[in-house]
This record gives C-alpha cells, sequence and structure tokens, in this order.
C-alpha cells in the first residue's frame, strides 16, 4: 500500500493563525496576572496538529520510545517501520536510553533529517515516588537541546507517554508546554523556527486546545497593532491533510482500528478550506481566508467540546 505524501512544514498552522480563525480561543477565566507576557515571537513558532507524526515533513520527530530504543507498539514501532531496518540496526548501537532521557538518530526512509527517541516515564509507576512530572519534563528539554546541538530547525513531538504508560492528557500537556515555553524564555530556542505537537488521540488533542492558552495566550490587537512586534503569521490555514492517521501511529492502549474506532479514538475532523473558486478574491487588507461552513462546523464542534470539558469541571459534585 503507497504511503500518502508527507505534509510540509509550510502547510502545519500555527497558533497564531488558529487563534486569529477561532480554532484556538483565549483563556476568558484565567487571571491576566498569572498568565505569561503574550508573544507574537513564541506564537509563531508553536504549532499544534493531529496527524500521523510519520508523515510529516519537518527536520526531526520525537519519538516515544521505551529504554531499549528497539522499537515497540504505537508510535514507536509506527516509526520503526516508516524508517525501515537501518533504524533498528542504528538504535542498537546506542546501547539504550535512561527515562526521563533522549538520543538521536538518523531518519532514513522517513521524510526528516532525524529521529530523537524520548523515554517518556510510566505514570502508576513514578507518581508515587513524584518523580513523573521532572522525568516528562525531562524528555522535552533534552529533545529540544538535541535539535539545537544538531542545527535542526524543526522539532515535532509525539504526545509522550500518554498512551500505554498512562500519563494523564491534561497533566501530560501541561508539562509539555511549561517545559517548552521555559526553554524559549531562557533564549535556548533561538534557533528554532518551528516547535510542533503532533497527537494521534483526540483526548491529546483537545488537552493541548485547553491548555495552549495558559501557556501561550494570544496577543492582542491594540489600535490595529499588536502589542509585540513579531513575525507576520501567515494569514492562509494550510490545507488540511485528507488521509487520517495510519493504525500503526495508534498507541498500543487503543487496539481498534481506525475505521472501527470509538468516539475517544476517532480522528478529530479537520477543517477544509473553500478553494480558489469558491472564495472571494483577497482584499488589500489581506484578511484571513474566509472559511468553509463545513471548517466552521468543524471548530465550532471542537470549541464546543473544550467548553463541555470545562463545564463538567465546574460542575460541583452532588453527594448521593
Amino acid at each position: 500500500m503507497e504511503r500518502p505524501e508527507p505534509l510540509p512544514l509550510s502547510e502545519i498552522p500555527t497558533i497564531t493563525l488558529l487563534y486569529k480563525l477561532k480554532h484556538l480561543v483565549a483563556d476568558e477565566d484565567a487571571d491576566p496576572a498569572t498568565l505569561p507576557t503574550p508573544s507574537s515571537i513564541f506564537n509563531d513558532k508553536i504549532s499544534v496538529i493531529r496527524h500521523d507524526i510519520t508523515l510529516l515533513e519537518v527536520d526531526s520527530i520525537v519519538n516515544a520510545a521505551n529504554e531499549s530504543l528497539l522499537g515497540g507498539g504505537g508510535v514507536d514501532g509506527a516509526i520503526h517501520r516508516a524508517a525501515g531496518p537501518d533504524l533498528f540496526d542504528e538504535c542498537e548501537e546506542l546501547g539504550g536510553c535512561a527515562t526521563g532521557f533522549a538520543k538521536i538518530t538518523n531518519g532514513y526512509e522517513l521524510p526528516v533529517k532525524k529521529v530523537i527517541h524520548a523515554v517518556g516515564p510510566v505514570y502508576w509507576f513514578t507518581k508515587k515516588d513524584g518523580m513523573a512530572g521532572q522525568l516528562l519534563s525531562g524528555c522535552y528539554r533534552r529533545s529540544l537541546e538535541l535539535a539545537v546541538e544538531n542545527g535542526l530547525q524543526s522539532i515535532a513531538f509525539s504526545a509522550l507517554s500518554t498512551g500505554a504508560y498512562g500519563y494523564p492528557s491534561d497533566e501530560a500537556a501541561q508539562c509539555a508546554l511549561e517545559t517548552v515555553r521555559k526553554f524559549m524564555e531562557e533564549g535556548q530556542a533561538d534557533s528554532l523556527e518551528r516547535i510542533i505537537f503532533c497527537n494521534f488521540m483526540e483526548k491529546d488533542q483537545l488537552a493541548y486546545y485547553q491548555n495552549i492558552p495558559k501557556y501561550f495566550p494570544p496577543v492582542v490587537p491594540e489600535n490595529g497593532e499588536a502589542k509585540e512586534i513579531g513575525k507576520e503569521a501567515d494569514i492562509e490555514l494550510p490545507d488540511v491533510p485528507t488521509s487520517e492517521p495510519v493504525e500503526d501511529g495508534q498507541p498500543e492502549a487503543k487496539k481498534q482500528k481506525v475505521t472501527e474506532a470509538t468516539d475517544e479514538s476517532a480522528p478529530l475532523p479537520e477543517p477544509k478550506l473553500a478553494t480558489e473558486e469558491t472564495t472571494k478574491p483577497a482584499e488589500k487588507t489581506e484578511k484571513p481566508a474566509e472559511l468553509s461552513t463545513a471548517a466552521e462546523a468543524t471548530a465550532k464542534e471542537t470549541t464546543e467540546k473544550v467548553e463541555e470539558l470545562k463545564e463538567a469541571e465546574e460542575k460541583p459534585k452532588v453527594d448521593p
């Protein structure tokens, strides 16, 4: 079976664009005093997407590896299969990797230069010792360091430890976002063009949609200008991939096929843009491209799911 065409970096939307198109919305309940300073420079570097990570055409991807580095189930197995046997041979020479750390290899048959293998913690085993957050944060930080050290300009993270390792998606997303934010504030990510959070499961994607505004809030326009001047965001939403993530990329905890997936594991429909034939010519003010009716419905559905989760968390529990 022929693999779909890889998705180039230029077609992966930044959160700046997702805010513009209302796919991401500011956290209205958050106290502005507790939020980090909005940064258009940071928001132009961060992306979130639901896609098959083996089909991203970027400089590097981060594999959710085990300590042997020799492949396994879920995303780990999918990456090894897509890269071919040479990846296994190189990993075999690395002598494994400790939990909370990462090692780097070539990408081989993948559309990437390098694969960074990060060994995330098993949640229920490390949580009792209070080490889960520290170890997961270590995976993200070390992966970023390896990308910078090797002159890579883009890095895409899979959702580390949220599959068979049992890390709650909300906690994992917050740990990842906080670690990346600190790394950027320290000035260590200046050479990176893009940092991408690539999710396979809907629960992971929703966790990022809920938490991104807490760590990377939108830059509020003031008198038609942004409060902080950064790179101009691309105003057109890239074409959305038509293929669903392949079954190989599914975390081990979910065995069902994509076509038989439950609501929790069903791929989140991505918005489709109106084509050139159906959109009006761009105005001189370069407003964002109009979304089609299907896209608006998809964005509304995603927003409603996030709001439902918030309402469920805020409802007081009533004793029986």
